[in-house]
């Protein structure tokens, strides 16, 4: 089991780094979206289904305001990378990814949603993180929409 957390994480640290360094939007909203998938594959891995499934909405919704904002707000000129640069960046991301995933730092964790409801979990123990990927969502909404305003005028 250990085997399979340590590939997803070496993935999802790969496809996180690529979803920064692409030139190309939709390509970088595309290894975005794979890094949540992979998150969320991870927390399931780790026996946390709650954080998977709102990890997964929040993706969902996420994926879908960036890909519509990349794709309306970038320039359609896009400098082509080549392969030997794509390369050396998945390189680099591995590299970054290895050390990360290979340190034995182990955190203190608690069972602590054992017997809870769902809405407990919900708001008592996720409500601020959930909160503020809600806020950048709408934040990152309302900029895409002022952003086309003033093109439009």
């Amino acid at each position: 089991m250990i085997l399979i957390e340590t590939a997803i994480a070496i993935a999802l640290i790969m496809s996180a780094f690529l979803s920064i360094t692409l030139k190309e939007s939709i390509h970088a909203v595309a290894s975005f979206g794979i890094m949540m998938v992979l998150l969320t594959s991870l927390y399931f891995a780790l026996g946390a289904p709650f954080a998977a499934i709102f990890q997964l909405a929040i993706a969902v919704g996420t994926v879908a305001v960036f890909f519509l904002a990349g794709e309306m707000l970038s320039s359609k000129k896009t400098s082509r990378q080549t392969a030997k640069v794509k390369a050396a960046e998945v390189i680099a991301a591995l590299a970054i990814s290895i050390p990360s995933v290979t340190l034995k730092i182990t955190p203190a964790v608690s069972a602590v949603s054992e017997g809870l409801r769902f809405s407990e979990v919900l708001w008592r123990l996720r409500g601020l993180d959930l909160t503020a990927q809600a806020f950048v969502i709408l934040v990152i909404s309302i900029g895409a929409s002022v952003i086309l305003r003033r093109r439009r005028s």
